[in-house]
């Protein structure tokens, strides 16, 4: 028989709940990156977003750009003690800017009232480390939403794509099984994530780090823009398996709408 309701979601949190257009990492990332004489571009630097960020840095130093740009600068090519040490800048330049980044994306207090009401359990989980995760916690609890649990990548031993912090929720929240919980995020390793845990994966499009502008940047293009920026990134999270898109968190109800019908 199958499961008439959905019993949880797990919410990614820059670009997804919070940071409309997940501007914090991309702007710690370049100035790292620019403090060691390595210009990169707000493309490059969102490019792996949404894993561990030791290995999204990693994945930075050795794409083939900026590995010749070390190479040109340094005169050696990038070593995991030069990882290590973009990495031990990235916590602390990101701490200086994480409050003023931790506000609720519009819509997500009305989209979490929604799902309270209807007692679906709600968790997070994020690329961030657990010391990150608790300044975000602080100030979402300023705000009047504390999830039900959360994690950060530092419980994780592998990391997006894989489903192994997923896993940990499910444990936690005593989850029977994941075709009743809803992965929702803007990035394709944490959309992947939901499809390796067997979820409903819904991508979101424009407060995300595809899109990766402000809410007003956002709020100035015409429709034919959104028309154009909403197709190609639809596309982009169907191919990894998105079941649904939707522009921004207020659009999720909607969705959820769609899913119980579909799971009852």
């Amino acid at each position: 028989m199958k499961n008439t309701k959905i019993e949880a979601i797990v919410f990614d949190l820059a670009g997804t709940l919070i940071d409309f257009g997940s501007q914090a990492p991309s702007k710690v990332l370049i100035h790292i990156f620019n403090e060691n004489g390595i210009p990169i571009t707000k493309k490059e630097a969102i490019g792996p977003m949404g894993i561990e960020k030791k290995a999204h840095i990693s994945q930075l130093i050795y794409s083939k750009k900026i590995n010749l740009l070390w190479k040109k600068k340094y005169k050696k090519k990038p070593s995991k003690n030069d990882i290590n040490k973009l990495f031990k800048l990235f916590n602390p330049e990101l701490k200086k800017i994480i409050k003023k980044h931790s506000k609720l994306i519009t819509g997500s207090k009305k989209t979490i009232e929604f799902i309270k009401k209807k007692k679906i359990k709600i968790a997070t989980n994020t690329g961030y480390s657990d010391d990150i995760l608790k300044i975000i916690l602080s100030e979402l609890k300023k705000q009047k939403f504390t999830p039900d649990i959360a994690y950060g990548s530092s419980y994780a031993k592998i990391g997006r794509p894989t489903a192994e912090i997923i896993y940990k929720i499910f444990s936690d929240l005593n989850i029977t099984k994941g075709s009743s919980c809803i992965k929702v995020d803007d990035t394709i390793p944490g959309l992947l994530e939901g499809v390796n845990a067997g979820m409903w994966a819904v991508g979101v499009i424009f407060s995300g780090n595809e899109f990766g502008k402000t809410e007003d940047e956002f709020n100035k293009l015409s429709y034919k823009d959104k028309s154009k920026f909403r197709k190609m990134i639809k596309n982009k999270f169907k191919k990894v398996g998105a079941d649904y898109v939707i522009d921004t968190i207020k659009d999720l109800p909607k969705v959820i709408k769609l899913i119980e019908k579909r799971i009852t």
